[in-house]
């Protein structure tokens, strides 16, 4: 919705202020649009006058991390401090408020760790990276890595200083952490050992296993509605829910199947005993919610539904009541191809105070070892309409031929994270981590842009399909209107 069509209705009184700001932010959301003029840089600022203006020109790509940018994590309290992990591998925080306004700006960290800097670094490369979210200021965060540990360190104006490291002796792909205040503050890891670890950060020790999947665990995340529930997802083509509180097998309490659209039925009082037998068990272990690796399992900010992206190239859409899968299309250009490296792959949700009801987005960042195109797709949760897509800015079309495979590419999109916060004036900020070590962002654009090319086909076969459903109805309403006069 454009600003001068909801302006009027709100100098008239006739949108409430919490529909008018919902309306506003929906609006903001779906006008991203790449911001190449403000990027990153992990090189220190050159002492005296030497060539940094040339070498940090629009012209020149500046690098974030020396190898690929693996994970990124924001403060969701009030979006200031943007941290980013690498390949390299090193930490570092950015403050996002030292750009102000400007769309012409180079962030440069506040601080920053690496192998070299510090005995205690991570000393693989980087798979998953968190802020604390119960301090006052971000002050903490968390992190994994292929060197088997997950790691909790401090946020230091002198740098970042490692305080608790958990040997897990196993690969940790993945990670998360109730944010309920009233929740037992538990980091689940997705590992390699087929099973969820859960870990006490404060008694400073792995506490207990969730076993249930058959393969190695890529993707955790805590329900944000109940301190108990978890959710993960699996190379077993699994997506499973877990009760924190139980022990052993009986903590998979429900399992999510691709080939059930209606999901569990509260049993009719009325109904034979015998006929509750055809109503399907929560938990199954035959389910399966897609027909490859389930790389990433999310929940909706409100709970309701739960949103998985596995190797089949389909993202569902589940009802998280019911475990019912939804049907949601989100058409044939959905990528998520294998990888010789495992790893999480999820969307990103739009958090539903920035959408209207009903109208819940979700960005997913096509991956194909052979066929990256630096795409992000931006849907509608619900029905997976097709909304835009997001180009990465400076990438050529391929060229003919073979491709060989590279995580050090541009278009190797690793990770997204949202700030919503609008303190550098624009409202809603994208950042994107690449195979290349740059953190690139994207900025809600005021202008309309014309639609490109892939936007244009799906319109045009919107509009197609509704042309043969009037023509239908039409028909319907034709034969209906003969018969009454016969």
């Amino acid at each position: 919705m454009r600003r001068d069509d909801v302006n009027p209705m709100r100098a008239l009184g006739s949108v409430d202020p919490n529909s008018f700001r919902v309306a506003q932010t929906t609006r903001l959301v779906h006008s991203l649009e790449p911001a190449p003029g403000i990027r990153f840089s992990a090189r220190p600022r050159s002492q005296g006058h030497t060539n940094e203006k040339e070498l940090e020109s629009p012209e020149n790509e500046i690098f974030a991390h020396k190898s690929g940018v693996k994970c990124l994590a924001i403060d969701k309290k009030d979006g200031q401090v943007l941290v980013s992990a690498g390949a390299d591998p090193s930490i570092h925080i950015w403050n996002l408020e030292s750009r102000g306004s400007e769309l012409n700006h180079i962030h440069r960290p506040s601080a920053s760790i690496g192998k070299l800097s510090h005995p205690d670094a991570h000393t693989h490369a980087i798979t998953s990276l968190s802020v604390y979210p119960f301090d006052y200021k971000p002050s903490s965060i968390f992190s994994t890595s292929y060197d088997g540990t997950l790691k909790l360190s401090a946020i230091q104006p002198s740098g970042i200083t490692p305080t608790e490291t958990f040997k897990l002796n196993c690969t940790p792909y993945a990670h998360s952490f109730s944010s309920q205040p009233d929740s037992k503050r538990l980091v689940a890891v997705a590992t390699s050992e087929q099973y969820v670890r859960l870990v006490d950060p404060r008694a400073g020790l792995s506490i207990h296993q969730l076993p249930g999947h058959t393969g190695a665990v890529l993707s955790v995340d805590w329900a944000p509605h109940n301190p108990h529930l978890l959710a993960s997802s699996s190379v077993d083509n699994k997506a499973l829910i877990f009760d924190v509180r139980r022990g052993g097998f009986n903590a998979a309490i429900a399992s999510l199947d691709m080939d059930d659209p209606t999901g569990l039925v509260l049993p009719d009082p009325t109904v034979p005993v015998s006929a509750l037998s055809q109503i399907r068990p929560a938990y199954s272990r035959n389910a399966r919610a897609h027909s490859g690796p389930v790389t990433g399992i999310r929940w909706t900010s409100n709970g309701r539904q739960l949103v998985t992206a596995g190797q089949d190239a389909r993202i569902r859409v589940w009802d998280a009541a019911s475990g019912a899968n939804t049907l949601a299309h989100f058409g044939p250009r959905v990528r998520n191809g294998t990888t010789s490296n495992l790893g999480e792959r999820a969307p990103l949700l739009i958090p539903g105070e920035f959408t209207a009801a009903g109208h819940e987005t979700l960005l997913w960042p096509n991956f194909g070892e052979l066929s990256e195109r630096g795409e992000i797709f931006m849907f509608e949760l619900r029905e997976g309409t097709f909304i835009k897509m997001l180009k990465v800015p400076g990438v050529l079309k391929a060229r003919p031929g073979p491709i060989q495979p590279s995580a050090l590419r541009a278009t190797r999109i690793n990770d997204m994270v949202l700030r919503g916060c609008g303190g550098s004036g624009e409202g809603i900020e994208l950042f994107t981590a690449h195979g290349d070590g740059v953190i690139r962002s994207w900025v809600s654009s005021e202008a309309d842009a014309e639609p490109t090319e892939a936007e244009e086909e799906v319109l045009s076969a919107r509009k197609r399909k509704r042309d043969v459903l009037d023509d239908i109805y039409k028909t319907f309403f034709e034969a209906g209107e003969s018969g009454a006069h016969n």
